[in-house]
């Protein structure tokens, strides 16, 4: 299946049920949080973090098949900031991660190209920018998104709405 595909993300959630079952249950672990195939266990005993990892890893291995990333798969402090779903998260703040930053950026410029060749309406691009918005907001980021709409601005114009 496609990578990105929504069955995929689909069948990767059932999938992995089994290993939400063996995290909540038999971990006991009380701030797990998965999307898809990344996931996230936040506590404060470095230890039995590291221990967890160890006891998903022989779980996933013998039970799905499957095993954790050996360079995406650590134990790190939240000061630090952990990176989830696109995102830089600490403890009283979330950040774009600079990747995310600087594609928006290529984004707007493959609009405008396309608009240039009639590719893509103006209608479409907004579509498309306002569902990046809405994922950007998840962040601490109100300039950063003035920023993206004054370069859509000074690209494809203002309209007045009826």
């Amino acid at each position: 299946m496609p990578i990105g595909n929504l069955t995929s993300q689909f069948f990767a959630n059932v999938y992995l049920n089994e290993l939400d079952q063996f995290v909540k249950h038999k971990l006991k672990a009380k701030y797990y949080i998965r999307y898809v195939d990344d996931f996230v266990i936040l506590h404060n005993d470095k230890h039995l973090l590291e221990k967890w990892k160890n006891e998903i890893d022989t779980f996933l291995r013998s039970n799905l098949a499957v095993e954790l990333h050996p360079e995406k798969s650590r134990v790190i402090s939240l000061k630090r900031g952990v990176t989830f779903l696109g995102f830089r998260i600490f403890y009283k703040h979330r950040l774009l991660k600079k990747s995310n930053s600087r594609r928006v950026w290529k984004r707007l410029e493959r609009f405008k190209q396309k608009y240039a060749k009639r590719e893509m309406s103006r209608k479409e691009i907004v579509q498309s920018l306002e569902g990046w918005l809405a994922y950007a907001e998840f962040a601490n980021t109100y300039k950063f998104r003035k920023k993206v709409m004054a370069k859509f601005n000074e690209l494809f114009g203002t309209q007045k709405s009826a």
